[in-house]
């Protein structure tokens, strides 16, 4: 009789332990964000968690009387066979401001300079916006971030915009990037007699 109460004991004592871990992994997973893309970490920001419903493919990003001198930025997206528009997908950008911040916080999960395009049958895009400043207390050349997401193809980063008259641009800082795995692409940017800055930027996608 003792050896049953025992034991009885010892099953409510396995129960109540196997309740506390189920309890802490349900803590654990509400931590997380809902449907955050598998491919981007969660330090990352997220385009697809705040995108419009309605979206095309242009976009102005600066609100009316942003400081800054005006950047007009035009491309297409193709599909991996570098032929085949990218249609139904969406490109994010976001960046800093004149100064280099991405908000007051100088937040970068939450950039404050951000817009969406959404690729149509033709493959192009366009964003209007202000040359971002580069970061105050780093060597790193000013540059745009960019993410693309779609039908089947979950939100991942690709690489950089830089600007091909940063003087910040270096054979230390293209390998900085490349050790942390980006090759950022260097746009040639024209400024035009109105006094904005224009350049172009072709988008192959990669495998999904």
């Amino acid at each position: 009789m003792q050896a049953l109460f025992a034991r009885r004991r010892l099953d409510k004592s396995i129960v109540f332990v196997a309740a506390l871990i189920i309890a802490a992994t349900t803590v654990a997973r509400s931590d997380k964000k809902p449907g955050y893309p598998p491919t981007l970490s969660g330090g990352a920001p997220c385009g697809s968690c705040n995108a419009p419903e309605k979206l095309s493919g242009k976009t102005v990003i600066p609100p009316e009387k942003e400081p800054g001198e005006p950047l007009v930025i035009t491309g297409k997206i193709f599909q991996p066979d570098g032929k085949t528009p990218a249609e139904g997908m969406v490109l994010w950008v976001y960046h800093t401001d004149r100064t280099g911040y991405y908000n007051e916080q100088d937040d970068a999960s939450h950039p404050r300079l951000n817009g969406w395009m959404k690729i149509g049958a033709d493959g192009k895009y366009e964003f209007r916006t202000i040359r971002p400043g580069a970061y105050p207390h780093r060597s790193t050349p000013a540059h745009i971030h960019a993410h693309v997401y779609g039908p089947r193809y979950s939100e991942r980063s690709i690489d950089d915009y830089w600007f091909k008259d940063d003087p910040r641009i270096n054979e230390k800082e293209l390998k900085n990037a490349a050790d942390n795995g980006g090759h950022p692409v260097v746009v040639d940017l024209k400024r035009g007699s109105d006094g904005v800055w224009r350049g172009v930027r072709d988008i192959k996608l990669q495998g999904g």
